[in-house]
């Protein structure tokens, strides 16, 4: 008996410790642990570790390639990375085999490393290949920076050469196949959410898997140093939205294919805005990617749910399209003639077009940012020029400005009064 209420007492006891369930809904289903910052070794197997260094990491913005390579090939069980010096951004990692491949170290993916903290490890590498070379894309942020990368083994200790900048970085690595291998568990887990009844458990556990996945998805194609082929974003934009319209309105699928749209949306302005290093995007590529995704927006029935979305953010891109045109045209250093003839180009798509048609504004934009640079440079130009030709030009642009809709009379008015201003002293309009 007395033993029965020391165990009572203590089964009691045992309980307080614990939080009681939420009155009314069901309390969520606990989440998985998070992974420890160092994975457990295998059973059973020894790690023997060797230790390899990043000196003068590159400031440049978008950071620079770096290779530490192996002395001797050997299968490593995992990494981790810290800082020796100063803070950086650690962009990607990735470990290349004997066989010239390349695996992704997905936990180092876009990390920031201080000095003050503890090491990054990635995760355990499930492949039995040899490894020759580890190679981390870098930036120091603010002054000097040194990365340490610790290797471990189960065969012997890794030694790491010292790490070495590899010249003329030239953005061959892209996502493109790792995405594609990250959809496959958000379709997998969008498949069992669609088949699930509506506000089931077992909806609720597929939403919170999904929710994972799609997060884990954005934060790997954010990575800054490396990129996703244009022709891949198209079809990733192109394929959210259609499942996006295609999935069960008000299930756990419908916000998770709108965060992916939005997500590669948005990864691509912030390339356009920031021009990173391998997601440059000149001005045609914008505008054939603008009118892909017109087309796309043409296709959809009118009540699709994601019509709506798409249509902003292919009006942005296409809006984007005359500031990066500016740019180009300022680096391209054209002749009178040369800017002329752009302007002249765009100025014609501008007039043929009809009034709301998608690149009508964009068009007439471009044409005013070419006859802009044509305009300073015939300023240079005619100081050279000889009487005969300011003449013809004259005569050229005078018929020009008695056109109606051929050419722009404010364009042909201001060529005129550059002409005239040196040829006479004093501008022909005012």
């Amino acid at each position: 008996m007395l033993l029965s209420r020391v165990l009572l007492f203590v089964l009691a006891g045992a309980q307080i410790s614990f939080a009681a369930p939420e009155v009314g809904n069901k309390p969520d289903l606990p989440k998985p642990p998070a992974p420890p910052s160092e994975p457990t070794p295998p059973p059973g197997e020894t790690q023997y570790e060797g230790v390899g260094r990043i000196d003068q990491v590159t400031r440049e913005k978008g950071g620079d390639l770096y290779r530490l390579d192996l002395i001797k090939t050997l299968p490593l069980v995992r990494i981790e990375a810290k800082s020796r010096l100063g803070r950086m951004k650690v962009y990607s990692v990735s470990l290349v085999t004997d066989k010239n491949e390349k695996v992704p170290v997905r936990q180092l993916m876009g990390v920031n490393v201080d000095e003050p903290m503890a090491p990054i490890s990635s995760e355990i590498f499930q492949t039995k290949t040899g490894i020759v070379a580890i190679e981390v894309l870098a930036e120091a942020m603010g002054g000097e920076a040194a990365l340490e990368i610790k290797a471990f083994s189960t065969k012997e200790a890794p030694r790491l050469a010292l790490g070495s900048r590899i010249p003329a970085f030239s953005c061959k690595r892209n996502l493109d196949a790792l995405l594609k291998d990250k959809l496959d568990p958000v379709q997998l887990w969008v498949g069992r959410a669609e088949a699930a009844a509506p506000g089931s458990v077992q909806e609720k556990f597929a939403g919170n898997q999904l929710r994972d996945q799609v997060k884990d998805f954005i934060a790997t194609m954010n990575t800054g140093g490396t990129f996703t082929s244009t022709p891949y974003i198209l079809t990733l934009m192109n394929f959210f939205v259609d499942q996006y319209n295609a999935v069960r309105g008000g299930g756990v699928s419908e916000p998770a294919y709108k965060s992916l749209l939005t997500g590669t949306y948005d990864m691509l302005i912030v390339s356009i805005q920031n021009e990173l290093p391998c997601r440059k995007f000149p001005s045609a590529e914008l505008i054939k990617m603008a009118m892909d995704f017109n087309k796309k927006h043409q296709s959809m029935p009118a009540d699709a749910r994601g019509r709506a979305l798409f249509a902003t953010m292919m009006s942005k891109v296409r809006d984007y399209a005359p500031d990066q045109y500016r740019k180009e045209l300022a680096a391209a250093n054209m002749t009178f003639r040369e800017a002329d003839a752009e302007g002249t180009k765009y100025y014609k798509m501008y007039v043929g077009s009809k009034d709301g048609d998608f690149l009508k504004d964009t068009n007439k934009n471009m044409s005013a940012y070419a006859f802009m640079i044509a305009e300073q440079a015939l300023k240079v130009e005619v100081k050279m020029m000889d009487i005969e030709q300011k003449y013809q030009l004259i005569v050229e642009y005078q018929a020009k400005y008695n056109s109606n809709n051929e050419f722009p009379q404010a364009v042909a008015m201001r060529y005129l009064n550059i002409l005239s201003e040196e040829t006479f002293g004093y501008p022909m309009f005012y």
